[in-house]
């Protein structure tokens, strides 16, 4: 009777600590599943306000476009443009190359173009350019991205479009 009671014991005990630990397993990867929807949940919201870029490229282009102005172009004036560059899920991009084009009416102050290597998969690229419109109208910055993997390359063209306003009267 003994020997019964101590098995049960014993027996009682491997599950409780293996019911710990499957617990503890199972609260770390809610855990880290949550840390995973809160760092995306944090990204969309960070990047909300922005606007994709035109591309004819399908949905399934590795990498995709977005811009977002701090205030509306004016004729003269400078005007910073930010630009996120995300890559898809699960493409494991060796090199990206940006080079930037502006239209006709409109000057690139800063870089002409931005390399990543061996960007982290997933991740996005920030950037920011300054511009200056030399007219009014509707005025355009083009982006090349080249992205490089291990076995292609391909290359993206995207269209920022941008509406200029007259400089304001003093």
């Amino acid at each position: 009777m003994v020997l019964a009671v101590a098995a049960l014991a014993c027996g009682c005990g491997r599950d409780a600590d293996q019911a710990r630990a499957e617990h503890a397993a199972h609260a770390q990867a809610r855990a880290g599943a949550d840390r995973t929807a809160d760092a995306a949940a944090a990204a969309a919201a960070a990047e909300a306000d922005f606007v994709s870029a035109v591309s004819s490229a399908s949905s399934a282009a590795p990498v995709t476009l977005k811009f977002r102005l701090q205030q509306p172009p004016r004729v003269g004036q400078p005007l910073q443009l930010e630009l996120v560059l995300s890559q898809q899920p699960g493409v494991d991009i060796t090199s990206m190359l940006v080079s930037l084009q502006p239209g006709d009416g409109l000057q690139l102050q800063s870089d002409h173009s931005f390399e990543f290597r061996a960007p982290v998969p997933g991740a996005t690229q920030r950037m920011n350019v300054t511009l200056m419109a030399d007219q009014a109208g509707v005025l355009s910055l083009g982006a090349t991205v080249l992205v490089d993997s291990a076995n292609t390359s391909v290359a993206r063209y995207f269209l920022i479009p941008l509406i200029a306003m007259p400089s304001a009267p003093l």
